[in-house]
């Protein structure tokens, strides 16, 4: 499933259950690293990743049966992902590999 079938799917799912997402959170990329390493997230919130460095990015994002890739995202570039199941995820460059991040979501 493509990035925007999975939004659509996490976004239905929560307003079918009543459930009200918390508000996006946005995670910047510039020389080469994350904004943050760690990061708490609640079931169902967005994570927004920005490429503000001046090189392209490929965010891939593995972790409870879930395996993502952004592919090339440029300078400027948003890559929007939604955490719908609590554990930890693995946030990393495809081609920068010392860029790493961990999500915990509860």
């Amino acid at each position: 499933m493509n990035q925007a079938g999975l939004l659509c799917l996490v976004t239905a799912v929560m307003l079918a259950g009543g459930v009200r997402a918390a508000a996006p959170i946005t995670v910047t990329q510039k020389g080469l690293q994350f904004s943050v390493e760690d990061l708490n997230v609640s079931k169902g919130q967005v994570v927004v990743f920005v490429n503000d460095d001046r090189t392209a990015h490929n965010i891939t994002v593995t972790g409870e049966g879930l395996a993502l890739n952004g592919g090339l995202q440029q300078p400027g570039a948003e890559f929007k992902v939604p955490f719908a199941k609590p554990g930890t995820y693995q946030v990393s460059c495809g081609i920068h590999p010392k860029m790493k991040l961990s999500v915990t979501v509860k």
